[in-house]
């Protein structure tokens, strides 16, 4: 046990056997020596039935740091085999992968993992299972690891060319920090938002539960809730995460906004189900000092069969408006002029053209006037549509020339308009031209749960925040600054 580097969570050495029992999250057990450039490592691994994730076992090669390595990722649950470069900036660069059913769990299996060169292959219990090519590591150390499972290792063998390492196991971190996992907002966190308030802090909400739908059980008697952290300074600390709002139903996907007069407005929807149908209305609660408390009754803003992804959006004269979408794959707006005391029945948008839209409605007000509205599509590409008159009535909506799920956007003080999103993994795109033509993706994290939401900070670098999927899933926040060709991620 000397000879590893416990890189990441709870192992244990017993009995000729090595177990990672930290179900939660990626976990590595690197040899901090002999370095290999090519290599033969065989090892016996059992995936236990413990926890909801994927329940993966992983092998590491040619590591030269606690995060910038080759993995081979051995999935249970879905029964992938996925062959990836790691770096402290990209935890996923993704080069092959394979179907393997024959990976089952609480069972022993034999992998042999081989490189030489730029090859790598690996095989299962004797069988050829994934081949790549790429050459970007040409040595290091090796290493055995899981990802949101306890999975046990045993008679683990190296073959190869050893090489004297120039620098020790580099000690990594990744450029992200996590800012809310586990405590009060449960075992799974997700669906973030994040807004300026006026006294300086940053506010983020977020979803609490257990899973990525949390209706009421034994354990969530009131199902999953509505959560918030905030921070000071810019980023670097934040507070532990606390309750907001958990009525008795699933309380999911909240934003947050703070108007003018300093009224914080979070926008979420309920979810419930009755005999097995599912049901939903789009919500707001309010707190008018500061995010101390909060209206305990939640106020519904649209008929049944609608639900939210958004923020409140206040316009230049007062209305507020906040975007929707319906059952019925479309899109819509809802809107207030009485300081959100009624809102006006559901506009719809993209309703005419027939097509998938899952729409995860968002807003941003051009320089113009025209309000653009950003409309997911999980089958096709992303769509647009535009409103001249504040959102009363809408353009047809046209293809915006991209795939994206769960857009938000964020003007800067520079001008340039932000619209983080989902897909590749958690990402944005930048318009410089009013949303004419938008540059990238960019890709912020290779995590793919996303829903990042952006803010930026006062030295006119970036704040995003973001989540990581699956079991044990925790809310990040990653520092960039914007250039004229991309983002430079940024330490703290």
């Amino acid at each position: 046990s000397d000879r590893f580097s416990l890189a990441a969570g709870a192992w244990q050495f017993r009995d000729g056997e090595i177990e990672q029992t930290n179900t939660s999250r990626l976990s590595a057990a690197i040899m901090t020596e002999p370095g290999f450039s090519d290599t033969r490592l065989s090892v016996e691994f059992r995936i236990h039935p413990v926890g909801n994730g994927v329940r993966a076992a992983a092998l590491i090669l040619r590591a030269t740091g606690t995060m910038t390595y080759y993995w081979l990722h051995l999935d249970s649950k879905f029964h992938n085999v996925i062959l990836t470069r790691s770096t402290p900036q990209k935890s996923w660069i993704e080069l092959t992968r394979a179907r393997c059913p024959a990976l089952t769990d609480d069972a022993w299996h034999t992998a042999v993992a081989e490189i030489k060169g730029g090859e790598i292959v690996f095989s299962l219990d004797g069988t050829e299972v994934v081949r790549a090519k790429d050459d970007t590591i040409p040595a290091g150390r090796i290493g055995l690891g899981a990802s949101q499972g306890q999975v046990t290792f045993r008679n683990l063998k190296i073959e190869g060319e050893q090489v004297a390492m120039a620098e020790p196991l580099k000690n990594e971190t990744p450029p992200y920090r996590i800012i809310s996992h586990g405590e009060a907002a449960g075992t799974y966190q997700a669906f973030p938002d994040a807004c300026r308030l006026q006294n300086g802090d940053i506010m983020a909400v977020f979803y609490g539960g257990y899973g990525h739908v949390s209706l009421p059980n034994e354990r969530w008697p009131k199902g999953g809730r509505v959560c918030m952290v905030r921070t000071s300074d810019e980023g670097r600390t934040w507070t532990q995460p606390r309750v907001i709002y958990d009525d008795d139903q699933d309380n999911r996907d909240p934003h947050i906004a703070q108007l003018k007069d300093g009224t914080l407005v979070c926008s979420f929807f309920k979810y419930w189900r009755v005999e097995g149908k599912p049901h939903y209305v789009s919500m707001i609660t309010r707190s008018t000092d500061g995010g101390a408390t909060w209206e305990p009754e939640g106020q519904p803003v649209t008929p049944e069969m609608w639900a939210v992804s958004a923020p409140v959006r206040e316009l230049p004269d007062g209305t507020l408006i906040l975007g929707v979408y319906s059952s019925e794959s479309y899109g819509g707006i809802v809107r207030s002029t009485d300081h959100g005391k009624t809102w006006c029945a559901p506009i719809p948008i993209g309703k005419e053209a027939k097509l998938p839209l899952d729409a995860e409605t968002d807003f941003v007000l051009l320089k113009d006037g025209t309000l653009y509205a950003a409309l997911r599509s999980s089958k096709t590409n992303m769509h647009c549509a535009t409103s001249p008159d504040l959102g009363l009535t809408w353009s047809p909506v046209q293809d915006i020339g991209f795939k994206a799920h769960a857009p938000h956007f964020t003007r800067l003080s520079t001008g340039e308009i932000l619209m983080t999103h989902r897909i590749p993994q958690t990402a944005l795109h930048v318009s410089r031209d009013e949303a004419k033509t938008w540059e990238g993706p960019y890709v912020i994290d290779s995590v793919g749960g996303a829903y990042p939401a952006t803010v930026e900070l006062k030295d006119g670098t970036v704040l995003a925040i973001y989540y990581e999927e699956g079991e044990g899933s925790a809310i990040r926040a990653l520092r960039f600054k914007l250039k004229a060709d991309g983002i430079d991620w940024l330490g703290w």
